[in-house]
């Protein structure tokens, strides 16, 4: 008697049409791992300028309450120490007021959070409007 004997296995082709499902299928997770990771990215340098943002809007209204003047703060700006823990990003406020009749009630700040980025000039602008606090009242311009 005679014996057949039948291997069984995988032909070339379809080895071929298994390892290019397999390819687009890892170009693809690439692909979205690295658009995750520019996102992340982004969200970092966005937090980073949020929290040196209330920074400066802090050291400001503690000025202010200690009676500054907006004068003071051009001269001498309190938040320039504090942003040593931030290296490589630049801070620009800008002041503009809401005038009353004898006095400034409102000052409107403007703080311009500026960094590089893989290359890349970034800004976020932030606005805040810091009210007159208890009887404290700013100089009028």
């Amino acid at each position: 008697m005679k014996m057949e004997s039948k291997e069984s296995g995988f032909t070339l082709l379809e080895v071929v049409v298994a390892l290019g499902i397999l390819t687009v299928g890892v170009s693809a997770a690439i692909a979205l791992f690295a658009a995750g990771t520019a996102s992340h990215r982004r969200a970092v340098d966005r937090i980073r300028a949020i929290e040196v943002s209330e920074v400066v809007l802090s050291a400001l209204e503690g000025t202010i309450r200690d009676g500054g003047t907006v004068t003071d703060l051009i001269n001498n700006p309190p938040w320039d120490p504090l942003l040593a823990h931030w290296p490589g990003i630049s801070v620009e406020v800008r002041y503009g007021t809401v005038p009353k009749e004898e006095y400034t009630d409102e000052l409107v700040v403007e703080i311009h959070v500026q960094w590089i980025a893989r290359g890349v000039d970034s800004e976020e602008v932030f606005r805040q409007i810091v009210p007159r606090m208890r009887s404290i009242r700013l100089e009028s311009p």
